[in-house]
């Protein structure tokens, strides 16, 4: 199975939800299947933006900052969840799509982000 067929089998000729050039988020049938927007659904779309939400905050705290896996000596700080609290654990693997350079910078993008994007992100 490739992407495009996977990509084919959720949205051509199917409800499509995504972003519009003016930031709404806009449904409806579609033959334009590949579009690296398309969500299945709004509650999809919404994890999606907040996810991005993340990203951009993590951009924006590590100033320029990204992990250099083959330095184990470097310290990288991830975002999880934990009996229903949000943390900061530290890991020496690449097992998130997002990472802060201290431990203070991550919990400072929890208190940025909130809870309702990150139970978002982490609980679907």
């Amino acid at each position: 199975m490739t992407l495009n067929e996977i990509m084919k089998a959720l949205y051509f000729k199917r409800e499509a939800y995504f972003i519009d050039m003016f930031g709404k988020v806009k449904h409806n049938q579609t033959t334009l299947y590949s579009d690296r927007n398309n969500c299945v659904s709004e509650k999809h779309i919404e994890r999606w933006l907040y996810m991005n939400d993340l990203l951009n905050v993590s951009m924006y705290l590590n100033e320029g900052w990204t992990p250099e896996w083959e330095n184990s000596q470097q310290l990288k700080y991830i975002i999880c969840s934990k009996d229903n609290k949000f943390v900061v654990t530290e890991t020496a693997y690449p097992i998130s799509f997002t990472y802060f350079k201290s431990k203070d910078l991550a919990e400072e993008a929890i208190n940025i982000i909130g809870e309702k994007a990150l139970l978002s992100i982490y609980k679907g």
